[in-house]
């Protein structure tokens, strides 16, 4: 009976089969569907751009009326002044439109008197008690501040001496205009910090400035019009003025946090990290196409911040953008023992830099994200990448290291025999490769001195690295740069001389390592020395490529020689070194923008911004800047979910592919740094790297051109205009039409300019 009843089961299963097949074939193509719709959603995808007109109707009367003053004019811009409350209003006389800095309009009785002063107070301040390091928040036209202003009016601007006589605090604004520009100056030798003492106190009071906001309400608006605040997180992202309130906002450094002040290395190397701010821009639109303004700090962005406070944020029905310049910052000296484990610390003087800012106003067709990153690529003077070719990205890695009972045991991934196996095989079908070759050298970057050029003998030492040149010198359009790391160390010894915070403890990198949380730094001075000594080895072998580790977008403070430099000297101690190595081209992790100029390779480019709740579109506003002028290439696609979505993100935002293997297996990889990587063997992913390559190809039809304009024509439907060609991608599950032809369900369309 029991050998029945399964004989029974049996019979059945066998009939289900066909019907098993069909649902699980089914189900797969809805998965994908599936799973490229929820990752369309993540990757925060935009829908058709409003095009819906701002109707304003204030008059110069109007303004004048407020309380405002003409001060100067040019042939595109109109700047007035509200002597009051040191605020402006601009008018754009092309796009016929009024920036307000204080709209007494938008300033409702309901409000209270703090808020209000908020609102039409052209600066406010945060400033530190020294007694006791706690922060208070002050508009300078509140009667707490006992503000002064004293006024000299130009042709082209004004100055404004700014006295607040009951904090002992006193600066200088200088505003000017030109043409379509305005800029202002906070010049830091204008700060002056006096202890305050009135008749009645026994002991005068201490207040440090910490912060300075000025104009943060320029062109603040809500859901009552059409626009729109574009902020550089991540590859870029829109903050949509809507209805929907928010008890947070977007408050972040330029540049990421300065590990120097508040040094705390990351051990979750396995998560993804947070985009950062990668630019000191944010912009404003008003109007589809209507009215617009981006603006860039030229001086003290290595100090400041963006912030974007969304509608009902501190209860106030608006939104506006601005940055706030910080002066002081907070670090924390650890104690060895006790209830107290730290104590707080500011720095004695403000930072010694001016803080200077421009705003560049833009009407018409340019009056959109696009146009935004148009007039800054302008403004970094970009030179245009001249004969490039369509590539990929390969990353080599060449060995690693274990523990083992005698100490550490070299695990070697890729010879130099190898990867010539491996480049010969790929170039079969891919015809453009920039090769980083990476840990080729003794002890690989591991070592106490990674950055220096001494060939791995376990590799196949001097022999077959000449071979692994002459194979790649043989191949057309095919390069190899060599990883070097000139700054970050894992290791050190007692002779090695590293930076500290600028409390003085010892400078702890994060390290991309499944080994080691944390490493040292070398000095920034003399980076480049230490990359020149191996010049005549670089030579031999005609290398004239190098890949950077960790410069590209680490700022920080630090002390060295008992001597603090800030954040703002460091940036320009590390462009002086990178403008000594003007003989080789450059690839970068992530590059910082003041690096732009000196970049031909851009390494992890960020394709979405990060999924906070009032960032309504990933926009790509870093490759509108930046395509055309140096080649832009994805992080590792090892360990993308989805290589279809990334496929079509690609094509959107100009990103060529990247990948990074070894020869080995997957497991040799365990008990290693590079264990986090879990999957490299090429013979497991030659097959994706070729077909990856050969789906993204068509961008050669824009190889080395500017990114002109980007836009949703509909839902989940971009256009991207290049100088020669137009390309369509359509990320929903139905196909779209444009003029006349046909873009395909989770496809693409590349079409020359219709001129």
């Amino acid at each position: 009976m029991r050998n029945l009843k399964k004989l029974s089961i049996l019979i059945i299963a066998l009939l289900l089969i066909p019907t098993l097949i069909v649902v699980a074939q089914n189900m797969k193509k809805e998965s994908k569907s599936s799973i490229v719709q929820n990752e369309v959603k993540v990757a925060q995808l935009a829908v058709k751009e409003n095009q819906q007109e701002v109707q304003q109707s204030y008059t110069e009367a109007d303004v004048l009326e407020m309380g405002f003053q003409k001060v100067s004019e040019t042939s595109d811009l109109i700047l007035y002044l509200n002597r009051t409350v040191i605020n402006i209003v601009i008018y754009d006389k092309h796009a016929d439109y009024y920036w307000f800095g204080y709209n007494p309009d938008k300033v409702k009785s309901t409000y209270t008197d703090r808020v209000k002063h908020w609102m039409s107070s052209g600066i406010t301040i945060d400033y530190f008690d020294s007694d006791t390091l706690n922060v208070a928040n002050l508009p300078i036209t509140h009667t707490n501040a006992g503000s002064k202003f004293e006024y000299k009016l130009l042709a082209n601007g004004f100055d404004v001496e700014i006295d607040l006589t009951k904090l002992g605090i006193s600066f200088k604004l200088e505003v000017r205009i030109e043409l379509d520009e305005l800029t202002f100056n906070i010049p830091y030798q204008s700060i002056v910090e006096v202890p305050y003492k009135t008749a009645a106190m026994k002991f005068p009071k201490e207040y440090k400035l910490r912060s300075i906001y000025v104009f943060p309400y320029l062109g603040s608006e809500n859901y009552e019009i059409n626009g729109y605040a574009m902020i550089p997180d991540g590859s870029g992202a829109l903050i949509r003025y809507t209805n929907t309130a928010y008890n947070t906002a977007y408050i972040k450094p330029i540049y990421g946090k300065d590990d120097g002040i508040q040094n705390t290395p990351s051990s979750q190397i396995h998560l993804k990290a947070e985009e950062e701010i990668s630019m000191p821009v944010y912009g404003i639109n008003h109007g589809y196409k209507q009215a617009a303004f981006i603006s860039e700090i030229s001086s003290g962005f290595g100090s400041s911040e963006i912030h974007s406070y969304p509608y009902k944020y501190n209860n106030i029905e608006m939104n506006t953008t601005f940055f706030v310049y910080n002066t002081r910052s907070i670090s924390l000296i650890k104690l060895s023992g006790g209830e107290i484990s730290s104590i707080p610390i500011i720095n004695k003087d403000p930072y010694p830099n001016d803080y200077t800012v421009k705003y560049s106003f833009l009407n018409g067709d340019e009056a959109d994200y696009s146009g935004m990153a148009k007039r800054y690529r302008e403004n970094l003077e970009l030179s245009k990448l001249e004969d490039v070719e369509m590539d990929m990205h390969l990353e080599i890695l060449g060995l690693d290291k274990k523990p083992s009972l005698l100490g550490e045991q070299t695990v070697r991934l890729t010879t130099f025999k190898e990867a010539i196996d491996i480049v010969t095989d790929l170039y079969q079908d891919v015809k453009g490769i920039s090769i980083t070759y990476r840990s080729f050298n003794k002890g690989g970057i591991y070592g106490i001195n990674p950055y220096k050029f001494s060939l791995s003998g376990s590799l196949g030492g001097a022999k077959d690295f000449n071979k692994l040149v002459q194979e790649i010198d043989n191949m057309d359009d095919v390069s190899l740069a060599l990883y070097t790391s000139p700054i970050e160390l894992y290791h050190t010894n007692v002779f090695t001389k590293t930076l500290k915070t600028v409390t003085l403890e010892p400078f702890q990198s994060s390290l991309k390592s499944s080994r080691q949380q944390s490493g040292s730094l070398l000095s920034i001075t003399g980076l480049a020395k230490r990359i020149l000594s191996n010049n005549k080895k670089y030579d031999k072998y005609d290398i004239d490529k190098l890949t950077i580790g960790y410069l590209g977008k680490e700022s920080f403070s630090y002390q060295l020689d008992s001597k603090t430099y800030y954040r703002e000297t460091m940036i320009h101690q590390v462009i002086d070194e990178v403008e000594k190595l003007g003989a080789y081209d450059l690839g970068l992790y992530k590059p910082a923008s003041y690096l732009y100029n000196y970049v031909e390779s851009y390494y992890d480019a960020p394709y979405q911004a990060n999924s906070y709740a009032y960032i309504t579109d990933s926009i790509p506003f870093i490759s509108l800047v930046l395509s055309g002028s140096m080649k832009l290439y994805t992080p590792n696609l090892n360990y993308s979910s989805n290589l279809d979505l990334m496929k079509l993100k690609m094509i959107e935002y100009n990103l060529r592919p990247s990948f990074i293997v070894t020869s080995k297996e997957g497991y040799e990889l365990r008990n290693t740094h590079h264990e986090y990587l879990l999957s490299t063997e090429y013979n497991v992913w030659e097959s994706s790297i070729k077909d990856m390559y050969n789906e993204v190809s068509v961008l050669e039809n824009i190889n080395g051109q500017y990114m002109e304009s980007h836009r949703y024509i509909d839902d989940q439907v971009a256009e991207v205009i290049y100088e020669t060609h137009m390309i369509y991608v359509n990320y929903s599950d139905v196909d779209y039409v444009v003029n006349g032809k046909l873009v395909p369900a989770f496809g693409y369309l590349v079409t020359e300019v219709i001129k």
